[in-house]
């Protein structure tokens, strides 16, 4: 069942910030520790999840501030946060309710500023998104090939990104609904041949509803993003998430390949295995070294790096929306990342790049969404 976890010791992150205090409305630091009592909770509101969370699987921490008054009642209530979904919205809604015993000094009531931290968690098993903050990072390699050169800085906005790959079962939801993209009714233009070659019709191969969907074409992965109101991440998106907040790292998880940690062709398994077999990264990402490779937004471009713009770049497009929006007229060859089960320990670094036809379906190549966070 979904669950909303405000944190246990919550009252203990509510706290005085000296920062937000004024002279005029606001208790000058104190000195004697003795002398003040800070708020504390008296009754408190579980906030409801909002359904557009809930639909994508989003879970996020809301930072909120607030002032306690002399009465112990919230006000000026402000979100420091911004994961957007309606997180925001539903958590002040229900801190409007709460009731706090006031903070004292002296032994009397005072105004004092807070900051509100609520949890928004799913059990294990349903959380699908993880939240990756703005920012800048370190994008390429100079020690690999030359289509990852240069090192350089990329500012990304902040954006929701799948935890697992997309799987059989998901993707069949997706051409139940849209039987034009079924195995028998795709577009030849959309496609080699191969699509869902493993299928039997539009039905994934039994016990199999767990593992990554493959044999699918960078088109048919759009049409699936698009129907989900997500889409493809981009090279630059989908190579941040992978370094999982570590900086020049090799592999998701450091300088040296494990085969515990991914499913590559040289280590033991020799074939697809079920998202989650293997340790998340730093973001709580799964599979982003090995058993799929995954289609990535952009167009191949070889010396891109020499020259991309340096916030939010998409290769052979003027911007993300004119890629998504226009995805069916694209005919240039598209970015596979994140190596795969028939893919050396090389192929698996968080910069190696690799490229195909977008109508290319092969038993390797998967993909997985981003939703981005609208200002």
């Amino acid at each position: 069942m979904n669950t909303i976890k405000t944190l246990t010791a919550l009252i203990c992150f509510l706290f005085l910030i000296s920062g937000f205090l004024k002279a005029d409305t606001y208790p000058p630091p104190r000195t004697d520790p003795l002398d003040f009592t800070p708020p504390k909770i008296k009754n408190l509101v579980k906030p409801a999840y909002p359904k557009e969370a809930k639909k994508n699987g989003i879970e996020g921490t809301i930072k909120l501030q607030a002032s306690i008054d002399i009465n112990g009642s919230p006000q000026n209530i402000v979100a420091l946060t911004k994961l957007g979904f309606g997180l925001e919205e539903a958590a002040i809604t229900a801190v409007k309710l709460w009731t706090f015993i006031p903070a004292t000094k002296n032994g009397k009531p005072i105004k004092a500023a807070v900051i509100i931290p609520i949890d928004f968690k799913f059990g294990p098993s349903n959380a699908k998104m993880v939240y990756i903050d703005a920012g800048e990072f370190q994008m390429g390699s100079e020690k690999g090939h030359t289509d990852e050169k240069p090192i350089h800085t990329v500012y990304l906005d902040a954006y929701y990104i799948d935890k697992y790959e997309v799987t059989n079962a998901e993707y069949k939801q997706f051409i139940d609904a849209n039987p034009r993209w079924g195995k028998e009714q795709i577009p030849r233009e959309y496609h080699d041949g191969y699509y869902l070659a493993h299928w039997n019709g539009n039905d994934y191969p039994i016990g199999k509803d767990n593992h990554p969907v493959v044999y699918v074409s960078w088109y048919a992965a759009m049409a699936y993003a698009q129907w989900k109101e997500k889409r493809l991440p981009t090279e630059a998106e989908w190579e941040k998430a992978a370094r999982g907040g570590l900086i020049g790292k090799i592999y998701p998880w450091g300088d040296e390949i494990d085969p515990s940690k991914a499913n590559y062709y040289d280590a033991t398994n020799k074939e697809l295995t079920p998202i989650g077999t293997y340790p998340k990264n730093g973001y709580g990402l799964y599979d982003m070294a090995g058993n799929v490779r995954e289609w990535c937004l952009d167009s191949y471009i070889v010396d891109y790096y020499g020259n991309s713009p340096k916030q939010n770049p998409v290769a052979g497009s003027i911007n993300i929306q004119e890629t998504v929006k226009d995805f069916i007229k694209m005919k240039t060859d598209r970015v596979l990342r994140g190596g795969s089960w028939l893919n050396s320990k090389h192929s698996s670094r968080v910069t190696n790049r690799s490229k195909r036809a977008p109508t290319d379906t092969n038993p390797n190549e998967g993909f997985r969404c981003v939703k981005p966070i609208i200002p």
